[in-house]
């Protein structure tokens, strides 16, 4: 019979991120081990070379310009495609644009504040994706606190994978590095649902020069093991003298606050559902997940359908939650509009 760690170690020929979901269930099985690092310091050290070498947005890094293509399964199962572009001049002035056959997208970020602004109210969910994934690093402001240190040494290519303690809701984050390079290859982030947790895998891939850093050209996306999203960075180039036009707020855009410290997110505080019709089977649960802005007198803004599944539901839940209200977020007391999702179970017929 095989011993557990002989187990875990097998599991490792399976594809990258598969091999990593095992790596944190195998952790617990695993002898302990002693570091000559503290784990926390370990961990901290990986992700800041990581960071060094392919954060293309640190201060004092250069202009640019990026373009990327992507593409999904839309709901219809039909393969979706589009690009995105992003001008980048500092943390205070960037644009990011992206483009699905008619529908647009469009993010411009200010020193406080940055606008958000949809062209339609079904601009689809996985392409609002985009700028985050390109970002690929966590914020300086989050807090990771690390439990261990997997090494995937057998892996192609062999990695090296920090993982963070459980947080409230149990859940693990994952971070690998190549052990060679120390870049970021890939990293999981559970999310929290209403009736379930997902795995969000992100891969990065063909990684290339660009002036003093290396990025990656290939990206892709999985939830809970499933092919979501397919992006390839078509054009990466030094931009010194952006068009400042291209930094201002678009006109009909959403104001939201940037909160590098003490964020208060906000609370619903009138929740009527009138709107909403009530389902017949009690045996499908249906729940509409919808993202929307909060301003600063707690109303909704920019309201619309993440993830549609229920068309019959979508357009009440929609009515539904625009007439909620909110205690407002804060940043050091302030009152901030802030982007948050919610989510509205239909209720059943009695």
């Amino acid at each position: 019979m095989q011993s557990r760690s002989a187990r875990c170690r097998s599991k490792r020929r399976t594809p990258m991120n598969f091999r990593i979901l095992l790596a944190v269930a195998c952790v617990a099985l695993l002898p302990a081990r002693s570091f000559t690092q503290n784990v926390q310091q370990r961990a901290e050290a990986l992700i800041d070379h990581a960071r060094r070498l392919s954060d293309i947005r640190s201060p004092g890094a250069p202009a640019f310009r990026l373009k990327a293509t992507f593409s999904f399964t839309g709901t219809d199962l039909d393969t979706v495609q589009g690009t995105y572009t992003e001008v980048w001049a500092s943390d205070s002035q960037w644009r990011r644009e992206t483009l699905v056959k008619t529908s647009k997208h469009i993010e411009v970020g200010g020193p406080s504040k940055s606008w958000l602004l949809d062209n339609t109210d079904d601009f689809p969910q996985p392409a609002t994706q985009l700028s985050s994934l390109l970002d690929i690093f966590p914020s300086n402001s989050a807090s990771l606190v690390f439990e261990t240190i997997a090494d995937q040494g057998q892996a192609d290519p062999p990695a090296e994978c920090a993982i963070t303690k459980p947080d409230a809701h149990h859940l693990k984050s994952v971070f690998c590095f190549d052990k060679q390079s120390g870049v970021l290859l890939e990293k999981i982030l559970p999310e929290v649902r209403l009736r379930n947790t997902v795995n969000q895998s992100r891969d990065y891939g063909s990684f290339r020069k660009f002036g003093d850093f290396w990025f990656p050209r290939q990206i892709e996306t999985r939830e809970d093991r499933h092919k979501q999203l397919e992006v390839s960075v078509v054009e990466l180039s030094a931009e010194p003298s952006p068009d400042p036009a291209l930094f201002t707020p678009p006109p009909g855009s959403v104001e939201l606050g940037r909160c590098s410290d003490k964020l208060q997110l906000p609370v619903a505080i009138f929740t009527p559902d009138t709107s909403l019709p009530f389902r017949l089977d009690d045996d499908s649960p249906v729940v509409v997940t919808l993202s929307l802005v909060v301003d600063t007198k707690g109303k909704p803004q920019n309201v619309r359908v993440l993830r549609p599944q229920h068309k019959d539901y979508e357009k009440s839940a929609l009515s539904s939650v625009r007439v909620w209200r909110f205690k407002p977020a804060t940043c050091n007391g302030e009152p901030m509009p802030t982007m948050i999702n919610v989510q509205v179970d239909v209720p059943l017929s009695r």
